[in-house]
């Protein structure tokens, strides 16, 4: 694997679990163990997951996917987005021939976004247990192994990349849900239930975690605190520390000191 960016990694008995940084990469590899993915941003490139032959993708954010033990993966972004990987074999999956055998993406489950968050927040705050966070995902993919096909995304790649776009013009304004929907067309309502069947959070959520993203690149690039709170539309430099610290773990001023 070739990774521009340090790589946060959490070893235990029964699970290697990284959290890969928003960064372009180059995968090429078979894992002896499966793999558990959740990816928190979208994400573009080209892949090839159990065949010869690469396609390119558009992965949206909060989603989840499995890939077997022994299956050749090739994957390669030029910008990557931030992403978790467990290597693994969960109990509930060794007796089920499809986990065995065929790789499952693009599930979105409000349970998988809390336990990947969960997940999220021990490796950035440099925590050395986890909890029950694999299982909960395990359990999730095995749901969707046995419930059959589910319903397609409203939230599209593509229309997710205009609303991403919108919300990066008004990054540093006071962009409510609201607005936002005014701003597609569409009633707040609708874009509540949007969001939720399509990437497993609300709207108000997804506006925060653009402007997190945001935030954590420029704290990466040392920019002041109070000043990226500005920038990414925080209220103030408390507001962005108390919200960061709820998603992810650690204050500005620690994660500043992560990327010196």
């Amino acid at each position: 694997m070739h990774m521009a960016k340090t790589v946060r990694r959490l070893e235990t008995e029964n699970w290697v679990v990284e959290l890969w940084p928003k960064a372009a990469y180059d995968v090429q590899a078979t894992s002896d163990r499966a793999v558990i993915g959740f990816a928190f941003e979208a994400q573009s490139g080209m892949d090839a997951i159990g065949t010869g032959k690469a396609r390119s993708f558009l992965r949206r954010p909060n989603t989840l996917s499995w890939v077997p033990g022994k299956c050749p993966v090739f994957s390669r972004s030029d910008d990557g987005g931030e992403y978790l990987v467990l290597r693994g074999m969960p109990p509930v999956m060794i007796g089920h021939r499809d986990a065995r055998e065929r790789p499952l993406n693009a599930i979105v489950d409000p349970d998988a976004v809390a336990a990947a968050c969960s997940l999220r927040r021990r490796l950035l705050s440099g925590e050395r247990e986890i909890a029950s966070e694999p299982d909960i995902l395990a359990a999730i993919l095995l749901h969707h192994f046995t419930s059959g096909k589910v319903a397609a995304p409203w939230i599209t790649a593509a229309r997710l990349a205009a609303i991403d776009r919108l919300i990066d013009r008004h990054m540093g304004e006071r962009l409510e849900v609201a607005g936002l929907a005014a701003e597609l067309e569409l009633s707040v309502g609708f874009l509540v239930r949007a969001f939720r069947q399509s990437l497993g959070v609300t709207p108000h959520r997804y506006l925060m975690e653009r402007r997190l993203a945001r935030a954590r690149q420029l704290l990466d690039a040392r920019c002041p605190i109070a000043d990226t709170a500005t920038e990414c539309g925080f209220a103030d430099q408390a507001h962005l520390t108390r919200y960061m610290k709820r998603s992810v773990g650690v204050t500005p001023a620690f994660y500043g000191r992560m990327a010196k």
